[in-house]
C-alpha cells in the first residue's frame, strides 16, 4: 500500500486519544507523509490512502461508516478500552504505521449490512427495538422468500459475523468468525421457548416486519422509528470494510480470550 496521505479522526472524549493522533500525525510528516487530524464528530472523508481511528470500537465504527462505499483500510488505535475491532494500542500505533508504510500490512475485509432504501450501512448490526417507552415490540422475520418466525420480545438484532461478537453475542449468539459468509439473525428476550438464533447465507434478503411500533439502530446509534405494520429489509451491503492488521498482532480467538469471550 503505497502511503501518501493519512486521517487521524479521533474520539475528543477519551483521554489522551488526540494526543496519540498528534503523535501519528508527527510520525507521517517526519517522512513526507500528509497527514490531516480530526475529531470523530465532524469530519469529511477527502481522498486518502489510511484512516487512523483513535479511540475506540464506536470511533471505527462512525469512520468505517463515513468512508463507505470506499474501501479505504481503516487502523484502529484503542485508547484503554475494549478495542476488538482495534489493530493495536497507542503505544504501538508508530510500529502499526511502519508496518503500513513498509507494505507488510494484512488488510481484513469485512462484510456490511446495507438497509435498503437507505444510505445506511452497518459493519456491526442492524437492530429493531421496542420504543424506548415500553421497550416491547412483536415482529416477523423472512428470509429466503419464508417466514423464519414471528414472536413477541424486545426486538430483533441482524449481525454480520464481525457483529457476532457485539450486541448480538449478548442475544445468545453465537460467535462467527470473521472469515465466514452468513448473516446472523438473532431475537432479543424473546417471549417464547424455542425461538432461536439463525445463520443465514449472505445471498439472503432479510425483512424484518414490526406489528407495534419500533425504532431501527444501526451499529448502536438510532437512525428511524418504525411505525406499526412497517418494516425494514436487509442484504448484504456492495462494499466491504477493510481493517488493517500487522505481522504478530493480537489473532481473533486471542482478542475473545482476552475479553472474557472464548476462555
Amino acid at each position: 500500500m503505497e502511503l501518501k496521505r493519512v486521517l487521524f479522526v479521533y474520539n475528543s472524549e477519551k483521554p489522551g486519544a488526540e494526543g496519540t493522533a498528534r503523535r501519528g500525525g508527527a510520525w507521517c510528516w517526519a517522512r513526507g507523509i500528509e497527514a490531516e487530524l480530526t475529531p470523530r464528530r465532524r469530519f469529511s472523508m477527502a481522498e486518502v490512502d489510511l484512516v487512523v481511528a483513535v479511540g475506540g470500537d464506536g470511533t471505527l465504527l462512525r469512520a468505517a461508516a463515513a468512508l463507505y462505499p470506499r474501501e479505504v483500510p481503516i487502523l484502529g488505535v484503542h485508547m484503554g478500552s475494549l478495542g476488538f475491532l482495534s489493530c493495536c494500542n497507542a503505544a504501538d500505533l508508530e510500529r502499526a504505521l511502519a508496518a503500513v508504510a513498509a507494505g507488510e500490512a494484512i488488510l481484513e475485509r469485512r462484510l456490511r449490512l446495507e438497509l435498503i432504501g437507505t444510505p445506511h450501512t452497518a459493519l456491526n448490526d442492524v437492530a429493531v427495538l421496542g420504543t424506548a417507552k415500553v421497550r416491547f415490540t412483536e415482529l416477523s422475520v423472512r428470509a429466503e422468500k419464508e417466514r423464519v418466525y414471528s414472536f413477541a420480545g424486545d426486538g430483533v438484532v441482524v449481525a454480520t459475523p464481525t457483529g457476532a461478537s457485539a450486541y448480538a453475542l449478548s442475544c445468545g449468539g453465537p460467535l462467527v468468525h470473521p472469515a465466514v459468509e452468513a448473516l446472523l439473525v438473532a431475537p432479543i428476550a424473546p417471549h417464547r421457548l424455542g425461538i432461536r438464533p439463525v445463520l443465514l447465507p449472505t445471498t439472503s434478503e432479510v425483512h424484518v416486519q414490526a406489528r407495534y411500533p419500533a425504532e431501527v439502530w444501526v451499529d448502536g446509534d438510532p437512525v428511524s422509528e418504525l411505525p406499526a405494520g412497517e418494516g425494514i429489509a436487509l442484504r448484504a451491503a456492495d462494499a466491504a470494510t477493510l481493517l488493517v492488521r500487522i505481522p504478530g498482532g493480537e489473532g481473533y480467538f486471542s482478542r475473545l480470550q482476552r475479553l472474557g469471550c472464548c476462555q
